[in-house]
């Protein structure tokens, strides 16, 4: 075996295992929380509880599905944050890539407390105006596609620069994510203005557990590029981005070692 192969299996073992028992939570928690939004959500037809229904109610905002939403938003920020610190100057992705990340992840979990993307629904209210006729889903979502593909375009040539399984990785995150926020809400906005409160209740299900998805996703895909390990000579953990170690070089079969 390699040094590079020890190292690796070193790494493995000190950081894998914590790190996936975190994800493994937070999957947990997502899953738990759609769990709830369904339960009480049943269960409040036969006796009213509208405080508890409002707590877990993942389509309203300011309650405990929105926190879960934006913590989940901000961890990605976080770690992007981490990486843009580590960075060195010739380092691809550069620091400002990955500043952009956490900024833009940020911004998504602003979003997320205060509906930042409903106030596109005065742009799309005046582009029906302008136009005589609009989707028939929330006014927001035409303006919404336009900064998602925009995104998407800048999104797709930042991670260019990643390895070829964080790249796939982030990418699909992106997807999921976008596969939530955008076209199953886009769909839920059709099935509110059309009446049908089954569909809405199971698609806004399946909107906010696609959001949560993704950024699950990304946290996991981030981990493997953003590496805590232990510090061989301090014994202390310390935070990597995956390539930053120097292995030691293999020594040459029969060559005397220096003193």
């Amino acid at each position: 075996m390699t040094d590079t192969q020890t190292h690796d299996q070193r790494v493995g073992e000190l950081v894998r295992p914590p790190a996936r028992r975190v994800l493994w939570c937070a999957a947990g928690a997502t899953a738990l929380l759609l769990a709830a939004d369904l339960g009480t959500r049943a269960y409040n037809h036969y006796d009213s509880i509208p405080t508890i229904r409002r707590l877990v109610n993942v389509d309203v905002e300011a309650n405990l599905a929105t926190w879960w939403n934006s913590t989940l938003l901000l961890a990605v920020a976080g770690v992007a944050l981490a990486a843009a610190l580590l960075s060195g100057r010739d380092a691809r992705p550069g620091r400002l890539s990955w500043l952009g990340l956490a900024a833009a992840t940020a911004l998504l979990s602003i979003d997320e407390t205060v509906s930042l993307h409903e106030r596109l629904g005065e742009v799309g209210r005046s582009w029906k105006e302008w136009a005589g006729g609009a989707l028939p889903t929330h006014a927001w979502v035409l303006p919404g596609a336009l900064l998602a593909a925009a995104g998407t375009v800048c999104a797709v040539l930042w991670a260019r620069k990643l390895p070829r399984d964080l790249r796939n990785g982030v990418l699909g995150a992106l997807g999921v994510y976008l596969g939530g926020a955008l076209v199953t809400e886009a769909f839920n906005g059709w099935a509110l203005e059309n009446g049908h409160s089954v569909v809405l209740m199971l698609g806004t299900l399946v909107e906010e557990g696609l959001e949560m998805s993704g950024c699950i996703v990304a946290l996991a895909v981030l981990s493997r590029y953003v590496i805590l390990e232990r510090d061989p000579a301090s014994g202390r953990a310390a935070v990597r981005l995956r390539g930053d170690w120097a292995p030691a070089e293999p020594r040459t079969s029969g060559a005397p070692e220096r003193p």
